[in-house]
């Protein structure tokens, strides 16, 4: 056993050398084994905030590693994934139930893979996040009387994040990985607002990306401005919330069209995990996952065009909100090397499906040869028997 010491935490790792040997030199961490021969490394990345309501401050990004646990000193490819609403990494990556782990299912493939939490979710910091009177007056309602017994002003009239703060929190960790495995670039995967985080961050970093993978990104527009507001943070107020049932029964359940689309009781589970993840915004009313509010821009052919990686864009058929605009994110891009698919009986949730292990294996084949089933450039409908 190889014991090494931190400020914070103790890691203990048994039978693995290679690249896990670096960690402490950079951040406090700690790692599990886990089934299957990976190991489970979670990162705590020092950050100087951007964020308008907690700017300058020493704050901590979460960040979690997936990694086949090895005594070789082969450097695997790196891939950063990053999550949208809803749900932190964790949750949108890694539940680990039968094959549903994304992140485990490229560990396995041969990655060194990473998943961090943005501002405002999961194990990083939640400035303004824990009053709830920093939710709008609508949805303030949801709370009351449980929560709140009466309707109550802000006590942070602005929204929370914007596409600065968020670049600046994608750049460190791209930094600390890079430096950590000692790669000039990485691959990045985002999912729904994931995929506005990185498709707009490779837009201008594009120095530091290797290949991008979007699962149906959300806020994509030709229509989109590409000047930031004039002053930074916009009024409004920090907090959106939804509570599960609600996100069931109108976000979700509803584009389940194909008979088996979703295994029976992963709704449950996806609830338990969200009680972890957001044990805070659970006891808040019925019980609610909450999201910072963004202040975004750009996101339209401005961006897309900027892009010149090799770019895979993946969106499920029954996504109806994100369907047209992947297709047309798809269209603006400036790579030649692009691939549209479109993913039978799958919704915008399509992590927590039956067809999971779609997203898995295109994904797979696009960030080691930059093509899918050999091509890298066209259009395709992904069906179950592939």
């Amino acid at each position: 056993m190889l014991e090494y010491g931190s400020n914070a935490t103790m890691i203990r790792a048994t039978g693995f050398a290679g690249p896990i040997l670096s960690l402490l030199i950079m951040s406090a961490c700690s790692t599990t084994n886990t089934s299957g021969g990976l190991l489970a490394v979670d990162h705590f990345v020092s950050h100087v905030s951007t964020v308008p309501a907690n700017k300058d401050e020493q704050v901590q990004i979460f960040v979690r590693e997936k990694v086949v646990a090895t005594d070789s000193a082969k450097p695997r490819p790196v891939v950063l994934m990053v999550h949208g609403a809803v749900s932190p990494s964790t949750l949108a990556f890694d539940v680990e139930h039968e094959t549903y782990s994304w992140m485990a299912y490229l560990a396995r493939a041969g990655f060194d893979v990473f998943a961090m939490d943005m501002t405002g979710y999961g194990k990083s910091t939640h400035p303004k996040m824990d009053d709830p009177c920093n939710v709008s007056s609508t949805q303030q309602k949801t709370l009351i009387p449980k929560t709140l017994k009466e309707p109550c002003k802000p006590s942070y009239p602005f929204q929370l994040v914007n596409r600065r703060s968020e670049h600046d929190e994608l750049d460190r960790v791209v930094e600390y990985i890079r430096k950590l495995r000692g790669v000039d670039k990485v691959n990045l995967l985002g999912w729904s607002g994931g995929g506005y985080r990185t498709g707009t961050y490779t837009s201008e970093r594009p120095e530091k990306v290797e290949k991008l993978v979007i699962y149906a990104s959300s806020n994509y527009s030709r229509k989109n401005s590409s000047k930031p507001p004039p002053a930074l943070p916009q009024p409004g107020f920090p907090i959106t919330i939804q509570s599960f049932e609600a996100f069931e029964k109108q976000r979700w359940f509803p584009f389940a069209i194909c008979s088996d689309q979703i295994e029976p009781g992963m709704a449950e589970r996806i609830l338990e995990l969200s009680k972890v993840h957001d044990p805070v915004g659970m006891t808040w009313g019925p019980g609610v996952m909450r999201d910072p509010t963004r202040t975004y821009w750009g996101w339209n052919a401005e961006d897309a065009k900027r892009i010149k990686v090799p770019t895979l864009i993946m969106v499920g058929e029954f996504d109806e909100l994100n369907l047209s605009a992947n297709k047309a994110l798809y269209e603006d891009l400036g790579s030649e090397n692009k691939v549209f698919i479109n993913i039978t009986c799958g919704s915008h949730f399509l992590v927590w499906e039956k067809n999971h292990s779609m997203l898995h294996e295109a994904s797979r084949q696009w960030l080691l040869n930059g093509a899918f089933n050999g091509a890298r450039n066209g259009e395709f409908r992904m069906k179950r028997e592939e």
